[in-house]
């Protein structure tokens, strides 16, 4: 049985996105569960120019290089900066207390090889750590890692609907080196099967490992306190449309607005949106939120599982392009495995979808059979 545990998480130093932090401190919550010692491979890169450019020339290929960049810049009298460091400040105070004590770093790519032998088993996982424009970095794909050296995946998703053609061998090559994989979404466990020799299983995201009792305990410190109902909307996307729509349903319920604004980059329909924008909050106070809110409107798919969690009325709406590099695939898998609500999904069920009704004990029994067995595949992919 493995005893030491490498893992490889999504982490970038000052990113402030609410679900990586949280499906990595999940991942490592469970598997330490699990009676395993873990560490978390943290990775100091060292590109060269060749490198970068390779890496440009890749996701060009893959059609999504320059895709999220906005010519749209905050304005210099706004408090756009001051309040995102903030933020920041809040989920790097959040990651140094709990993902941070179990960081290892390996200093370029020849200490992260060598490294790998430190290991009985490397784990990675979760969130779309195999999207195509990853490909060449052979990081989150394992291609680091030891020959000798058990390789697994865990929820692992490629946030695509499809691999692009020249990559489809270089993806199945790499695939036939993981003993277990595990993957997140349906399409996940489709990629798989049909360009690698292996079997994937669908397995649920590291934060439904943990129950609804757990998570409370994770929040019971956490900031907010709201005395009055609300409506919690979390909108990551530059949709304007779902922000008008959410303002309508708000005021339709006749509930106050506490969203987030700003999520990944400026947006200027943000900054006269909503009731309240809370800027200090950290990813206990984001899940909080969630949990005390009388409806939520989202297009984050961490937000929807927690939404499913805390048994809320929800509305999520779709997020980014459509075709081959559309990334919701994991809300429609998150949908049809729980066996919530398709309704709730406003390109199904539009504005009135968020008061469809949701049969919870059946989510709460094909959830914790989701996670039983999820448990199950960690703990045999690591023994």
């Amino acid at each position: 049985m493995p005893s030491k545990i490498g893992c490889v998480i999504a982490y970038r130093k000052g990113h402030n996105n609410y679900g990586t932090s949280l499906q990595g401190y999940a991942m490592l919550k469970k598997i330490q569960q699990l009676g395993f010692d873990i560490e978390v491979i943290n990775y100091i890169k060292h590109y060269s120019f060749l490198e970068k450019v390779l890496w440009v020339i890749n996701a060009y290929r893959c059609g999504l290089y320059g895709k999220g960049t906005s010519k749209k810049k905050a304005d210099k009298s706004s408090d756009y900066v001051q309040n995102l460091e903030l933020r920041t400040k809040a989920v790097d105070e959040y990651k140094a207390k709990k993902l941070l004590p179990y960081f290892h770093d390996y200093d370029g790519y020849k200490a992260l090889t060598s490294g790998s032998k430190n290991y009985d088993a490397v784990v990675v996982g979760s969130d779309q750590v195999w999207l195509p424009t990853g490909l060449p970095t052979k990081f989150f794909n394992l291609l680091f890692v030891d020959d000798n050296v058990r390789k697994v995946a865990y929820a692992s998703s490629f946030g695509v609907q499809e691999i692009p053609n020249f990559q489809k061998k270089a993806t199945g090559a790499y695939l036939d080196r993981f003993f277990k994989i595990g993957v997140r979404e349906q399409r996940g466990k489709e990629i798989v099967d049909s360009l690698s020799h292996k079997t994937a299983q669908v397995v649920a995201d590291p934060t439904l490992l943990l129950t609804r009792e757990e998570w409370e305990e994770e929040i019971k410190d956490a900031r907010p306190h709201e005395t009055e109902p609300y409506m919690f909307c979390y909108l990551i996307s530059e949709n304007e449309d779902a922000r008008r729509k959410a303002s309508e349903l708000a005021k339709l319920k006749g509930l106050k607005i506490i969203c987030i604004r700003h999520l990944e980059k400026y947006r200027e329909i943000d900054e006269t949106y909503g009731d309240e924008a809370p800027y200090e909050v950290d990813p206990n106070d984001f899940v909080k939120y969630i949990k005390d809110a009388t409806y939520v409107v989202t297009d984050s798919f961490h937000c929807t599982v927690f939404s499913h969690i805390f048994h809320k009325q929800f509305l999520t709406f779709y997020r980014g392009t459509t075709g081959k590099n559309a990334k919701n695939s994991r809300i429609d898998s998150l949908i049809a495995v729980l066996g919530s609500n398709s309704q709730h999904l406003y390109n199904v069920g539009g504005l009135n979808g968020i008061d469809s009704i949701i049969d919870w004990d059946s989510v709460d029994k094909n959830l914790e059979n989701l996670r039983n067995s999820s448990i199950e595949f960690l703990k045999s992919a690591l023994e």
